[in-house]
């Protein structure tokens, strides 16, 4: 193996000046680490009272799993002999130090390149530029290669090329070419021009902070002290990270500019909501101290969000998000190389696929399987993608979810403002975002409930209050086909479009019907068209036609009427008759049982007035939650912030929202495994029985105090204090 010597250079360590002047000095290939310089001027700068350590190398540990967004063309990690870790390359691979600047400095790399079945030696490039060619050698070896100034050229970026034949060591069936454990840029601590991304966004985003600033806190002083504190950060971080600052510090510019515009353009939707309603102006104050809470339910979700979830779904999740980006869109409902076949619908898969995009793009070029791809330990105790892939990755994926339910939450509010105080409000919007419902299911589970409720409560939303029946039902045409279960509200919210018109007896109330199912078919058709024109056809009817019966059982963890029923047999086939020799099956009864709701709650909705409609819809939910077979834990999530919305309108409903979400987190936490492994559970079947069978009793006694209050109790004359009356 050939070697290359670094240049020469002087280290002074510990070193401290005091009261020194160095004016006109030249220091080239110095290293100094840990020194103290008070009262000192070097080359104009006067630094005074401050601690410098001077950032002379910028390190890639290759394998170490921080290092995925700086290579490629690299195979998944490896634990090496010494506790180390190391990635084997393929024929040709890079590593990326972005931002080292324009500076003289020396290479390291530390490798091995054997020299089994190898037809020729292993070159090192370097922005282009041959740097060596390496004879192959048995071992770890560290080889350092000086690089010039010129050879990094003004973008400050550094790719290093590794370019050699491969070979193969079976049963690993892998092409190998060169295994890489370490890789560094140490400068010789002369001058450095400002590599091009980092004088181009530093700028842009201290100036974007100055933006922000300045329209949240109202003044420039605020300005000016968001774009002081995004410089000094951004100066701490190429002092400590100079390669991670400078590549982050793009996707930072644009994914803030993104959230920036996206809030503004949310704020402008929220009044003219408002104004719509009609509710009180929102106030600048009101809006800051919205978003401001808004950010914390949004932190307090990704404290929650680190680990890996419910990891039945998150593993499909990453595993789909993995497949469709690898092998396109087309793929989604198809089985390729092992991997598993979605049972979601599109929308969902879009939403996985546009994240798995982002991740590739931003945090793993080579974005390897996730089951290969996580922590070499990590191998030996599990196969699973979801606990096996990178952390980042899972968070990534659930941002839209928790995107979703914020902004979910934001609606709630609003529409509350219409109703009551503003102090109320505040109480019905902390009991969305904070409800351990629904942080149970999107935070930690990492369920993808929040999309499609979304969809749903803006449907609602724009039918009642401003009566857009196009747009309401080109957003449930969308949510039908991200989560299936928004249909149940197509029968519901077809009525409210056949009452908006004011005369809703003539024709013009069927024209509102027309509309709605126009609108409708096209957000559906918008939603199934990328699948189809990617070649998934095939596939997409296979799913079609698997989604009633997916899973042929009386319930799929759902504490409802038949978990109630049968608590020790949920697992009987809904396709059994009910009883011998009977005409119906139970999954036929139970689809009749809740046609029967769902026709009596039609019934009602024909007699009340269109702002009813969200306690309707929160109704409809539960018993869809209740009375089907088949139904999953987390299928009644899309009530709470329709009867979260509704109960500012009839206080009685509180009692309903604080008991529905109790028993729905109790659902969660009763089939939870992480917790079954803390209580120590060996048989959670049968040791969780009780409490989930007296779950089950108490949503039972919910749906049945519900139905009486909806149909008779509401019918009756009210005590006042009951009653709420629109500001309207």
């Amino acid at each position: 193996m050939k070697f290359f010597p670094a240049q020469e250079r002087a280290t002074i360590k510990g070193a401290t000046i005091k009261g020194a002047t160095i004016k006109g000095a030249t220091i080239k290939g110095a290293t100094i680490k840990g020194a103290t310089i008070k009262g000192a001027t070097i080359k104009g700068a006067t630094i005074k009272g401050a601690t410098i350590k001077f950032p002379n190398a910028s390190r890639i540990d290759v394998g170490s799993g921080n290092d995925t967004p700086f290579v490629q063309g690299f195979s998944f990690r490896e634990n090496l002999a010494d506790g180390s870790n190391a990635r084997w390359s393929a024929a040709n691979a890079e590593i990326h130090f972005w931002g080292v600047g324009a500076q003289d400095g020396a290479l390291k790399l530390r490798l091995n390149a054997p020299e089994q079945n190898r037809a020729a030696d292993v070159q090192i490039w370097a922005n282009e530029k041959l740097l060596a060619t390496l004879e192959p050698a048995p071992g770890f070896n560290e080889i350092s290669f000086p690089i010039t100034r010129g050879e990094i050229g003004a973008s400050g970026d550094l790719v290093v090329k590794i370019a050699s034949s491969t070979f193969t060591a079976p049963p690993d069936t892998r092409n190998l070419g060169v295994q890489v454990d370490k890789a560094e840029f140490v400068g010789n601590g002369a001058p450095v021009i400002p590599p091009l991304r980092v004088a181009l966004f530093i700028p842009l985003l201290a100036l974007l902070g100055f933006v922000i600033g300045s329209v949240w806190s109202g003044t420039r002083v605020g300005g000016w002290l968001a774009a002081l504190a995004l410089a000094v950060a951004n100066a701490i971080g190429l002092m400590s990270a100079r390669v991670e600052t400078a590549y982050f510090v793009a996707p930072l510019f644009f994914t803030t500019l993104v959230l920036f515009v996206g809030a503004l353009a949310f704020a402008v939707a929220l009044k003219r909501l408002t104004n719509v309603l009609p509710a009180p102006a929102l106030s600048h104050r009101t809006l800051r101290a919205l978003f401001f809470v808004m950010l914390g339910a949004f932190a307090l979700r990704m404290i929650l969000a680190v680990g890996p979830g419910y990891i039945v779904d998150t593993q499909d999740y990453v595993v789909w998000s993995y497949k469709t980006v690898t092998y396109g869109l087309g793929s989604m409902y198809a089985s390729i190389n092992g991997l598993w076949i979605s049972d979601q619908s599109p929308g969902l898969n879009y939403v996985l696929h546009g994240m798995g995009l982002l991740y590739r793009a931003i945090f793993a070029p080579d974005f390897l399987y996730p089951a290969v791809a996580g922590d070499p330990a990590l191998r030996g105790l599990s196969d699973n993608p979801a606990f096996l892939a990178d952390p980042v990755q899972r968070t990534l994926l659930r941002l839209p979810m928790l995107l979703g339910d914020v902004v979910t939450g934001a609606l709630v509010f609003v529409c509350a403002r219409k109703y009551v105080a503003e102090r109320f409000a505040w109480l019905v919007g902390l009991a969305y975002w904070f409800n351990p419902a629904v942080l149970w299911n999107g935070a930690y589970w990492g369920q993808a409930d929040a999309l499609h409720t979304l969809l749903v409560l803006t449907s609602f939303v724009l039918i009642i209050f401003p009566r857009r029946v196009g747009w309401a039902f080109f957003i449930l045409g969308v949510a039908a086909f991200t989560k299936p279960q928004a249909m149940i509200f197509g029968p519901l919210l077809l009525l409210a479009a056949y009452k908006t018109s004011k005369v809703s007896e003539d024709l013009r109330g069927l024209n509102g019907v027309a509309r709605a199912i126009l609108f409708g078919a096209l957000g559906a058709a918008l939603m199934l068209l990328p699948v189809l024109l990617t070649g998934g056809t095939q596939g997409l009817l296979a799913y079609f036609g698997d989604t009633v019966g997916h899973h042929p059982i009386l319930t799929a963890n759902a504490h409802n009427l038949w978990w109630f029923l049968y608590r020790d047999e949920i697992d009987l086939q809904d396709t059994m008759a009910i009883f011998p020799a009977a005409p119906l099956s139970y999954r036929t009864f139970s689809i009749l049982l809740f046609g029967i709701f769902y026709l009596a709650t039609l019934v009602k909705a024909w007699r009340v007035s269109l702002e009813e409609f969200f306690a309707l819809g929160a109704f409809v939910a539960f018993a869809f939650f209740m009375l089907p077979t088949e139904i999953h834990e987390n299928y009644g999530y899309a009530l709470l912030p329709l009867l979260a919305a509704a109960l500012t309108r009839d206080r009685m409903l509180i009692v309903f929202y604080l008991t529905v979400s109790a028993t729905m987190t109790l659902n969660y936490a009763l089939h939870d495994p992480p917790l079954f492994a803390r209580w120590g559970l060996s048989d959670p079947h049968a040791q969780l029985a009780l409490p989930r069978w007296f779950n089950s009793l108490a949503n039972l006694i919910v749906l049945g105090a519900w139905t009486v209050y909806l149909f008779v109790w509401t019918r009756m004359p009210r005590a006042k204090f009951l009653q709420s009356v629109s500001r309207t």
